[in-house]
Order: C-alpha cells, then sequence, then structure tokens
C-alpha cells in the first residue's frame, strides 16, 4: 500500500514547520507547544510533528506519504533526518501546514517520490485512526541549505526565498491502537455547572 499526497509548498517561519492531524468536531482538541528548545531535529507532541529547517524564513515543498516498506527511502537523493513515533489523536486526517497560515498551498512544481510523480496540490493523506505510525522524515537539500541561503541573500537581498530543502514526511503503520473517541456530548445542566459551579435557582 503506497498513498502519495500531493506537493506543497510550505511557508517556514521560525525555522520549522508541523505536519499536524485536523481537528474533527465533537473531539477535545489536543493542542500542545512543543519544546522548541529541544535540538532534535523532529519535534512530537500530540496531533503534531514539527520540522526543524535549518533556513529561519523560506517555502520547502513537502509530499506527506502513507508507506508499509520501513526505512524506503523515497529516491536516490534523499536522506534520513529522523525516525519518530506518532498516533492518531482524531479521525487520522494529516496536512502539511505552513508555521502560521493554517495548511500549505500548491507548490510550484512536480516531484518524484517513490517511483511516482505528484502534481502540485494541497498536501493531505489518511492514517487510520486505529494503528500507530513510525514518522520518516526524509530529506533533499538540507544538508548544505543554510549555507546556499546565505549565500544567495548576501548577493542579492531580494532574491526568491524557495527551493532550499525539500521533505517527505512517510507514515509507517507500526502497531494498533483503541480508535480515539470523540467526546461525550454536553447537556445544557452539565455545561452550566462547568460554567458557573452549580445550576441556576429556577433548574434545582
Amino acid at each position: 500500500m503506497l498513498k502519495i499526497s500531493r506537493v506543497g509548498a510550505v511557508n517556514i517561519e521560525h525555522g520549522r514547520f508541523p505536519v499536524g492531524e485536523l481537528w474533527e468536531p465533537g473531539f477535545e482538541r489536543r493542542e500542545q507547544e512543543p519544546d522548541f528548545q529541544a535540538i532534535e531535529p523532529v519535534v512530537v507532541v500530540p496531533g503534531q510533528i514539527v520540522v526543524t529547517s535549518r533556513v529561519q524564513g523560506h517555502a520547502a515543498s513537502v509530499v506527506l506519504v502513507v508507506n508499509d516498506r520501513e526505512d524506503e527511502a523515497p529516491g536516490p537523493t534523499w536522506a534520513l533526518v529522523t525516525s519518530v513515533d506518532y498516533q492518531p489523536v482524531y479521525r487520522g486526517r494529516m496536512a502539511a501546514l505552513d508555521t502560521m497560515n493554517g495548511p500549505a498551498g500548491p507548490a510550484a512544481e512536480w516531484l518524484e517520490v517513490f517511483g511516482q510523480w505528484a502534481g502540485p496540490g494541497e498536501p493531505f493523506v489518511d492514517l487510520s485512526p486505529i494503528r500507530t505510525y513510525r514518522a520518516q522524515v526524509w530529506s533533499q537539500g538540507r544538508s548544505d541549505s543554510r549555507e546556499r541561503f546565505d549565500a544567495v541573500t548576501q548577493r542579492d537581498e531580494g532574491a526568491a526565498r524557495d527551493g532550499f530543502e525539500m521533505y517527505v514526511i512517510a507514515f509507517v503503520p507500526w502497531g494498533t491502537q483503541a480508535a480515539p473517541l470523540p467526546a461525550a456530548e454536553e447537556g445544557r445542566r452539565d455545561r452550566l455547572v462547568r460554567k458557573h459551579g452549580k445550576l441556576p435557582l429556577n433548574m434545582r
């Protein structure tokens, strides 16, 4: 089984970008700030994988993949950055996200990954909520992206700030879990107690 998303372009700010699970109505939101002081190139929090770029601000192409084969490179020019564990917390709908602006838009060019050509578009992929995954982060251009970026901007401050890095995030099924369930619907009485600490006099 090989599922490949479209090629998105994430606008990276502050040297990082998330790949996050889209919240679904009825589920309790799982929002936790990643530890940006960590030295790992990829940080995981519930519902998100945050990738650290070597360039503070630029646009990078990103493709999301679900692949049954462990440690299979997207191609001969891709280097493995790291592997991390991820477990779905909603229904498993993953998207590559801009640092500040939600799901990434389409990239400008096609990209060959795992022997197939992926066209420009919004980068989404569906994980099974009853599986856990090993997320493998692959890159092109990362090893010297900062040096190339600095050289270009020193020559021309208005130079285009894209094309320095490309990423493939491959999710490999790793184990199983109970499917995350929506929170039970809260009744009016429970909502009032939670909000005010007790029921109004006319409802006691």
